[in-house]
């Protein structure tokens, strides 16, 4: 499929706008019904699915897997004026025309794998603009693993009076069977193992951007624990988090809507997310979106409530159709105040946060706390009456240069020993809650800030100020793609990292051995960088994206 194949949403908002004073108030939607084409001379109608408000769904089945069950709808843009019925069928033909249009290779899924309830017939009584749901079977008997298929629904006849409009009556489902990634290959290509199970007692977060590497990426980097006594060995995975860049929220000034800007790039991640997404949540992790301002002078901090419930119904429509487990925000660049744009304020984000917890109860929402869109967090009144981290599941600061020593933030004390930088506390958030601990990634070679962060972590963790076992990595994971020792940047900076923080890790102390010095020494256990990939330790652009391996590999 196309890289730029662009996802539409059909939206319509039902809005209560206006507040005043410092109480939450909540920002209702919705989004179930088609737009009324009053100037249409007839109704229209679209066959629809539960899952997602387009024309497309994606059916994401594993080896072994007997079948798959979705439910369709028919829908009206207006009230039916008396009782119709369509029938739902499988156009086989369709599949070379989709292929064909979209530059895509899907194979046709056979009519005989599906089976309709109801006979496909899908009825809309007076008065009325949707059927009832009706609910259609995939057999996999047949279907081969690995191969994506392609399932276009559309109806038998169109009813008198509906009018026509040929995207709106397909329905295309790409369904595909893959098969579970459940071992690895930590060593060589020829030792295969069982996929090793997360870190215990480390909550890690990592960052991928698509525009370079495959999500997968976040599936090989792996920790060895060794125990120092008697050298038994566990490979572990880590990773509990893995946010997904580059996504931004854009201004759209012919409308004046705020705009979920998906790239490419973690379009294509998406409509792949069986082969990119899936390995990953299988594995233990959460899938996150992470969302930035386009820096345009417009963000979360000068949204109104309009745009506001529109952006967070793009965000919510994205989340479920994918499944995907969450939503990273991270105010990174968006320079406010600029000409011609609105002023910033301190209530739009707060609201922003809120109304995303409200339409995504279940999802991950989570924070960057840096710079002046977050800091006025602790304070309830400027957030609106919001208590910001009622609403949010973790938040993290992004103070993280490679230039300096790692900052390590503890907002809820006035003292700051170990960090440049102050942050107050976000209201209602625990201390648990909040990642103090972001590592940098510095240069390879020699690099006098590496041995001070060390030190530093290492102190801080001795002085039991630790809260939480959260460890941040907020620069984007890479692989070895320029030589052989390139990744050793990343060795020393995960190694290190968790080293420090896990509490049977590194501390300082005197060495049983000559000469008696004090510095750094392991722990109970050490606990260093182990690649899940062995070709991670090769010449190859391992999971950078597009890069495929060489024959035989």
């Amino acid at each position: 499929m196309k890289k730029n194949l662009i996802i539409h949403f059909i939206l319509v908002l039902l809005l209560k706008i206006g507040v005043t004073g410092c109480t939450e108030e909540t920002i209702s939607m919705n989004a179930d019904r088609m737009p009324d084409e009053t100037a249409m001379d007839n109704i229209a109608g679209a066959l629809r699915n539960t899952t997602t408000l387009t024309n497309k769904a994606f059916i994401e089945l594993t080896e072994g897997d007997e079948s798959a069950t979705e439910e369709i709808f028919y829908s009206l843009s207006q009230s039916a004026g008396s009782r119709l019925t369509v029938t739902a069928v499988v156009n086989e033909k369709l599949v070379e025309d989709y292929n064909e249009e979209n530059n895509s290779k899907l194979n046709t899924l056979p009519a005989g794998n599906v089976q309709f309830e109801n006979g496909g017939v899908l009825s809309i009584d007076t008065g009325e603009q949707k059927s009832a749901k009706i609910k259609f079977t995939i057999s996999t008997a047949g279907l081969n693993t690995d191969t994506s298929y392609l399932l276009p629904l559309t109806m038998e006849e169109i009813p008198t009076g509906v009018k026509v409009d040929t995207k709106k009556q397909v329905l295309y489902y790409i369904v595909n069977i893959r098969k579970r990634i459940t071992t690895c290959y930590p060593n060589n290509q020829y030792e295969q193992i069982d996929m090793p199970p997360m870190l215990p007692d480390a909550f890690v977060v990592f960052y991928v951007n698509t525009s370079t590497y495959q999500p997968l990426i976040a599936d090989v980097y792996g920790i060895q624990k060794i125990n120092q006594i008697d050298y038994t060995q566990a490979l572990h995975n880590i990773g509990s988090i893995v946010n997904l860049r580059i996504v931004t929220m854009d201004y759209e000034s012919a409308t004046g809507r705020a705009l979920l800007n998906l790239s490419s790039d973690i379009r294509d991640v998406l409509e792949k997310a069986d082969k990119f997404i899936r390995p990953l949540q299988e594995h233990g992790r959460k899938v996150c979106l992470s969302i930035e301002n386009g820096n345009k002078g417009f963000g979360f901090c000068n949204l109104n409530d309009m745009q506001l419930a529109d952006f967070v119904q793009q965000v919510k429509n994205v989340v479920e159709l994918y499944r995907l487990d969450g939503i990273n925000l991270w105010d990174k660049v968006s320079t406010y105040n600029k000409e011609g744009m609105f002023a910033m304020n301190t209530v739009s984000y707060p609201k922003l946060i809120k109304a995303l917890r409200d339409a995504l109860p279940e999802k991950l929402l989570t924070v960057v706390d840096k710079g002046e869109a977050t800091e006025y967090f602790y304070d309830v009144n400027r957030c609106g009456g919001i208590e910001v981290g009622k609403y949010i599941d973790y938040a993290w600061h992004a103070y993280d240069s490679g230039k300096e020593v790692v900052q390590i933030i503890e907002p809820w004390d006035a003292e700051h020993p170990y960090s440049e930088y102050t942050r107050k506390p976000i209201i209602g958030l625990a201390p648990e809650c909040y990642g103090s601990l972001v590592i940098p990634l510095y240069e390879k070679g020699e690099n006098p800030l590496r041995d001070k962060s060390q030190y530093r972590m290492v102190d801080w963790k001795m002085n039991k100020r630790k809260k939480n076992n959260i460890v941040v990595y907020a620069f984007d994971l890479t692989a070895n793609e320029q030589n052989m020792y390139e990744g050793m940047v990343n060795d020393i900076a995960i190694g290190d990292g968790i080293n420090a923080m896990m509490d049977d890790g590194a501390y300082w102390g005197q060495s049983i051995y000559p000469p008696y010095d004090w510095g750094f020494i392991s722990g109970e256990y050490s606990y260093t960088y182990k690649p899940l990939d062995w070709l991670l330790r090769q010449m190859y652009n391992v999971y950078s994206k597009g890069w495929v391996r060489p024959s035989g590999m």
